[in-house]
């Protein structure tokens, strides 16, 4: 597996190869080339010592007991995988209802003087923070930018159609073959970034290749490609907040809660939380908060809830009458009648490898609220599974593994290929290797990003499929014990 030593070879090259335009990017280069056997923590502390001092000294709060480190993520393919991510850890005890941090306005980048609102353009908002990295030492902002380090984030919207085809059809990439734009058009898949390159940069251009957004990304000037995927990867609203933003995402952990009012935004514990657990945040919750949605957005599927939900159409000869599903006739061509029905997958899969089968929204309304009482949503989701007609609980079994049978391969088999495709990322990046081409190490880390999505959704897939036929299996018991 590639460990932390080998991700940061792969971003120092990511970075030489775009080149760095500032001092705030070489510092953060620097920073990441003296990362050692013990992630970097100690040169990640005193950049992060800075940056706490800068928030003070700007009228903020932080508490002592914050602190930042390397450690393992959440949401891993693999138990055995030693990757480590960046985030928020309580140093000591930290009791529910402290005030964790508090940022004045001011110091929040993205609004207008002291107010929380943003300006009508958001262009300026994004142009402003490419102008600031390029400042360098010289910026009011230095100490946050030097923490920034979104230049390596590799998110799918930039993929090339190379590493979206990985995806094997996936959510959110349904329909790569079709796309015009390339990765940042591909079922929608472009977000921000697809407004960014429409609104904010000048391309005379007009090219009809399908690569034509990523060509555009990559061709920015590096500071502008720092403030878009800093914008997509850590404002909220366009709103960047310094330390807060350096928290992690997890909807079924969340132990923080923000409250904004005119003076500044402040963020308070909810629960306890015990020296050296990590404090976690929202990016994104509720029913709109799918797996496909989070990993389109942040490039990650996280450990739990995981809620799966997206739409197949089929192609029928005729409809059953007792289908409910959504269906509409079309002419085939040759006088007859086409029947396409549309199938919408749902599940939630929770701890324990317990899965509700088209779960409620009620349910789906708790995921990302603070202090979720997981306990409680476990027994709620036993009762739920039970509540499900077998008519039901037969079609989504059905049409689950119907789809699984268009999949290329079996996660197993993902597994597998995963591990060769680490195996030639690390040759790539050895000593004899220096002399690949520019970007191809970039996009063999999208296609490993690529398989290891598809290997979690497969797995999801596949215990839903578990938890049905446990279902059926405990009700034809039941049923044939009555009969008896």
């Amino acid at each position: 597996m590639m460990g932390m030593l080998s991700m940061l070879i792969a971003v120092a090259v990511f970075v030489a190869s775009i080149g760095a335009s500032s001092e705030a990017e070489a510092a953060f280069a620097a920073a990441a080339e003296k990362e050692d056997d013990d992630g970097g923590t100690s040169s990640k502390s005193k950049l992060f010592d800075n940056l706490v001092a800068w928030v003070r000294h700007n009228g903020g709060r932080v508490d002592n007991r914050l602190g930042l480190t390397n450690h393992k993520r959440h949401g891993d393919v693999d138990d055995d995988d030693d990757r480590l991510v960046r985030g928020g850890v309580a140093l000591q005890n930290i009791q529910a209802g402290t005030e964790l941090l508090f940022l004045p306005w001011k110091i929040v980048f993205g609004t207008i003087a002291n107010t929380h609102i943003v300006p009508e353009n958001k262009c300026d908002v994004l142009q402003s923070y490419a102008a600031e990295v390029d400042a360098g030492r010289a910026s009011f902002w230095y100490e946050y930018l030097a923490l920034d380090d979104s230049l390596s984030s590799r998110v799918p919207s930039l993929w090339s159609g190379l590493a979206i085809a990985e995806l094997q059809g996936l959510p959110p990439y349904y329909n790569v073959e079709s796309t015009t734009s390339g990765a940042a058009g591909a079922a929608g898949g472009g977000g921000l970034t697809d407004w960014y390159l429409s609104n904010c940069v000048d391309n005379d251009d007009e090219s009809d290749d399908e690569h034509d957004g990523v060509v555009a990304f990559v061709n920015l000037p590096s500071s502008s490609r720092q403030a878009l995927l800093a914008a997509i990867t850590r404002a909220a609203g366009l709103r960047f907040l310094p330390v807060y933003d350096l928290l992690n995402h997890h909807n079924g952990m969340v132990n923080v809660q923000s409250f904004a009012d005119r003076e500044g935004d402040t963020i308070t514990t909810t629960v306890d939380i015990q020296k050296g657990e990590e404090i976690f945040i929202s990016y994104r919750g509720g029913p709109e908060n799918t797996v496909d949605e989070m990993f389109r957005r942040y490039g990650f599927v996280e450990e739990w809830p995981r809620y799966y939900s997206w739409e197949l159409e089929e192609e029928e000869e005729e409809l059953r009458d007792d289908d409910s599903n959504e269906s509409e006739d079309a002419d085939d061509g040759n006088g007859g009648t086409t029947t396409r029905r549309r199938h919408r997958m749902k599940f939630l899969v929770l701890p324990q490898q317990n899965v509700a089968i088209y779960p409620p929204t009620s349910m789906l309304s708790q995921i990302g609220l603070k202090n979720l009482n997981i306990d409680d949503v476990l027994a709620k989701t036993a009762k739920h599974n039970q509540s499900l007609s077998t008519q039901q609980l037969i079609h989504f079994r059905k049409v689950g593994v119907d789809f699984m049978s268009t999949l290329t391969t079996t996660a197993e088999e993902d597994m597998l290929i995963l591990e060769k495709t680490n195996d030639d990322l690390l040759m790539m990046m050895s000593p004899q290797n220096l002399d690949a081409p520019a970007g191809e190490v970039e996009q063999v880390m999208d296609i490993i990003s690529a398989i290891r999505y598809r290997i979690k959704f497969k797995q999801g897939i596949q215990m839903a499929l578990d938890t049905t036929n446990e279902v059926l299996a405990v009700r034809k018991y039941a049923n044939a014990s009555d009969e008896l």
